[in-house]
């Protein structure tokens, strides 16, 4: 039987922010789900793999994609 980890990454805020991290996500090979909200936007990011470590590395470098676009957002 294989194993498989998930991880999942949910964010919520502001529309433009949301926006520039979903696309960063997707440029990256992910598919963030999303739903606009009062207050902007709010999405999800599932992670799947077999490794337990590789599914590590692959979240550590989404969340590094993800703080890059944040800090650049904010100026």
């Amino acid at each position: 039987m294989t194993e498989q980890h998930e991880m999942e990454v949910q964010w919520s805020g502001d529309s433009a922010l949301g926006a520039a991290l979903i696309a960063g996500a997707k440029e990256h090979g992910h598919e963030p789900s999303s739903q606009a909200t009062e207050a902007g936007v709010e999405f999800v990011i599932t992670v799947v793999d077999e490794d337990l470590q590789s599914l590590r590395d692959r979240v550590d470098d989404l969340l590094v994609i993800l703080s890059a676009l944040e800090e650049a957002h904010q100026g």
